[in-house]
């Protein structure tokens, strides 16, 4: 008898999945691109199905790494589905890495692209959401540039992932928070094509942000007001960047400090239901990482006085980029993209309960005051600046 149950208790256990995919009967979607038919109004979807052979270490092949397969229907899904008529694998898309959204669609409203995506969980939420500009969202996954990767959906990760304050990044479960949450708008990564002057001509750059409000694009920031943007919210890609100022040790010359902290916060203070101001803290430190001058310090208290003076540079520029970002957002935008509303309602919920209804209004004339901080505790050198000897 103890050996029947044994027997039964290995047999449940090693059965199969019911609703398992063979690696041989699916096909690998790295990147999806969105953009509208000009003729129908449909939707085009355009995947990037992965060719694992042309990747082979043993046995690599001379085609493509990838396969590209646009069709077009009235709902995502139903375009998604349809790519399963064209090619000999059904589409998988558990491992997408970018979803790239056309300005046209964008400017319409992403909910009715995204729903389909997140409610049949075959995208998950950590993939990057970004908007191409000026040109079509599929024309960015067939770019032929000298990449390190010749796969662009992973070419396309890695600008994401290694994003520095002069972009935005932003992921689909995050867009979802911010567009249905309150207080906030989002603000998503953008892809460009330029020209180079070396072969193959061009190449896809991820710079900027694009700009949301009620789930539709009302513009785009550039790296200038990007970067005030990130001063602002402190999101992980503020935590890293150069930034060079004149050297005062030498006209002509440039000093550049590389960003190692941001701490922000938005701090909101309240007299009266139609008198509500804010204002923005900002702490960076950084380190001194190449110096353009050459001469020596004489005393410790010139490199003292010296890193002080970079500081205030820095503190300056700080101040600068906030409030240009925060100026177009109030008035050309009209799109609270920094969370101010959020911490009145964190702060001061029976307020923001209050004001909710009217705060895309009151954004625009809200005012608010910047206070930052800028450390730079070393430069890397003891003496200062290097000299040749002569």
């Amino acid at each position: 008898m103890k050996k029947r149950w044994i027997i039964i208790i290995f047999v449940l256990l090693l059965t199969g999945c019911w609703d398992r995919n063979e690696l041989t009967e699916i096909g690998m979607v790295a990147a999806i691109a969105v953009d509208k038919d000009s003729k129908t109004g449909e939707f085009e979807v355009t995947s990037q199905f992965l060719r694992p052979a042309a990747e082979s270490t043993l046995t690599p092949s001379p085609e493509r790494p990838y396969l590209l397969v646009s069709t077009t229907g009235n709902t995502i899904f139903e375009a998604q589905r349809k790519s399963n008529q064209s090619t000999d694998r059904h589409g998988f898309f558990a491992h997408n890495k970018v979803v790239i959204i056309s300005e046209e669609v964008a400017r319409e409203g992403l909910m009715p692209v995204l729903d389909s995506m997140i409610r049949g969980k075959e995208v998950r939420g950590h993939v990057w959401l970004c908007i191409a500009r000026g040109v079509k969202a599929k024309e960015v996954l067939d770019i032929k540039s000298d990449n390190i990767s010749r796969i662009p959906a992973i070419y396309l990760e890695s600008l994401n992932s290694n994003a520095e304050q002069g972009t935005a990044t932003l992921n689909l479960l995050t867009y979802f928070k911010d567009t249905l949450g309150q207080g906030i708008n989002p603000v998503a990564g953008v892809l460009t094509i330029e020209k180079t002057e070396t072969e193959p001509f061009e190449r896809v750059r991820l710079s900027g942000g694009a700009v949301f409000h009620e789930d539709r694009l009302k513009g785009f920031l550039n790296e200038k007001e990007i970067r005030g943007y990130h001063w602002i919210t402190s999101t992980e890609v503020a935590q890293t960047g150069a930034l060079s100022f004149p050297s005062e040790l030498e006209k002509g010359k440039f000093v550049t400090v590389e960003v190692r902290e941001v701490q922000s916060t938005i701090k909101p203070e309240v007299k009266s239901e139609t008198d509500i101001s804010f204002t923005i803290e900002v702490y960076q430190e950084g380190r001194i990482a190449a110096e353009q001058a050459i001469g020596q310090f004489e005393e410790r208290k010139q490199h003292v006085n010296y890193l002080h003076q970079v500081e205030e540079e820095n503190k300056k520029l700080i101040e600068e980029e906030i409030d240009l970002v925060v100026k177009k957002a109030q008035k050309e935008f009209e799109a609270d993209i920094f969370g101010f509303g959020r911490a009145l309602h964190k702060d001061y919920p029976h307020v923001w309960n209050k004001v909710k209804d009217n705060w895309d209004e009151m954004f625009t004339t809200v005012p608010y005051t910047v206070k930052s901080e800028v450390e730079i505790p070393s430069s890397l050198l003891i003496q200062g600046p290097f000299q040749p000897e002569s």
